[in-house]
């Protein structure tokens, strides 16, 4: 197993457990030649947002799910007071509850200099515990149409003009230029070989859903205490944005629709995302039936659709490179290949590669050959009913390099 993992510079374990791995050592390469490829070329690629939406959001223990950490202001540990304001107690409080702050508290620090020196290291919630929020943001982890499948092609326009058809997977789309194409395409800029940069929109987009998490952080008074708190709240399954909510129109001002060439069309693709802030949030603790707590957070939510968009068209290419041979199923070569258990050409043979001795000198005059030759295989002068049929223009810029076909 050939593991490419973290650059040297990598720290905090992460080469152990981050990285790609690639495993080729049962692969066998033929030698470097040239050959043609069909490759996805992206002509533009963009993000639109619409304007916000606002709607009122009252959290309950069937919608969200809750979570809440405590941490003392205290000078004895490193805790979540430290994470919340970027500062550490300790370092204004000297090592005693009966030492004074250092007088670095009283600078432009930027350091939160309300720590306090409190007795003991643990926090109990009661049902008179009075929040003061710090700060707040909003994790997007899916934000969408409701219904996916009621966007049609005429709200989605190109320049004006509806697109001819609308496949959606999820919150993927893809729409398709077929008769309109010619209509959106300048005639300049494809006399010239260049894309058109046109006006992409999506009309009356909507009603809205989402999946988030809101923490929301800062102090709380509890039981004679002041401490600071993490409060969680995770969506439990798909939320509506809200009722009553006006629909959307999504803009992207410019993005680049290439013309039809060599039987390819142009493609796009879009897909939904959102941004969420909180408004003016407060946080309070409703007593439950069976002598619990349960937090509920009340807050104005600012929801920002976005769409990203993306133009791409196959396009031919001549690439050199070394191909992997596997190969037909169901043929007795499957079947050899299997059973073959012989090590390749010498322990350092990988396509491209060359070595300094031994295996290596023959790869260097092989090319890239970690594998047997397939030109003899691809060849169609031997069998007049095996092999690739590829013909070339004589003004073709490629074919004086992929005359190997």
């Amino acid at each position: 197993m050939k593991t490419h993992s973290c650059l040297p510079g990598c720290t905090n374990g992460l080469r152990s457990i981050c990285g790609t791995s690639i495993d080729i050592d049962d692969l066998e390469f033929a030698a470097s030649r040239n050959h043609l490829l069909y490759v996805d070329k992206v002509y533009s690629k963009g993000q639109g947002v619409a304007c916000p939406l606002v709607f009122n959001l009252v959290t309950a223990p069937s919608t969200f799910q809750t979570q809440l950490l405590l941490s003392p202001l205290s000078n004895l540990e490193d805790n979540l007071c430290d994470e919340i304001f970027g500062c550490n107690c300790r370092q204004h409080h000297g090592s005693s509850c009966g030492q004074r702050p250092q007088s670095g508290c009283n600078s432009n620090s930027g350091c939160n200099c309300n720590c306090v020196c409190n007795v003991g290291n643990t926090c109990q919630l009661d049902e008179n515990a009075v929040f003061k929020i710090a700060r707040s943001f909003v994790k997007v982890t899916n934000f969408g149409l409701q219904n996916p499948n009621c966007l049609s092609p005429n709200q989605v326009t190109v320049n004006g003009i509806p697109v001819d058809e609308l496949f959606n997977a999820g919150n993927s789309y893809e729409a398709v230029f077929n008769s309109n194409l010619t209509d959106i395409v300048k005639p300049v800029c494809a006399e010239n070989g260049l894309a058109t940069k046109a006006f992409f929109l999506i009309s009356c987009a909507g009603p809205w859903v989402f999946d988030a998490e809101i923490v929301v952080e800062g102090t709380v008074n509890t039981g004679g205490r002041t401490c600071c708190f993490r409060a969680t709240f995770t969506t439990r399954c798909t939320f509506p944005l809200g009722a009553n909510i006006p629909v959307s129109n999504i803009a992207v001002p410019r993005i680049s629709v290439p013309c039809a060439s060599g039987g390819m069309s142009p493609r796009l693709f879009f897909s939904f995302g959102g941004i969420m802030n909180l408004l003016n949030p407060t946080i309070c603790v409703v007593p439950d039936d069976d002598d619990s707590f349960n937090l509920v957070l009340k807050a104005s939510i600012a929801a920002e659709p976005t769409v990203d968009v993306q133009v791409i068209k196959s396009a031919l290419l001549c690439i050199n490179g070394c191909e992997a041979i596997f190969p037909c199923e169901g043929t007795e070569s499957e079947v050899e290949s299997e059973e073959d258990d012989e090590p390749l050409d010498g322990p350092d043979c990988r396509c491209g590669t060359v070595s300094g001795s031994g295996s290596g000198s023959r790869n260097r005059n092989r090319g890239c050959s970690c594998g047997r030759n397939r030109d003899s295989v691809e060849s169609a002068s031997d069998n007049s009913n095996c092999g690739n049929t590829i013909a070339f223009g004589t003004n073709s810029s490629c074919s004086s390099c992929c005359r190997g076909f």
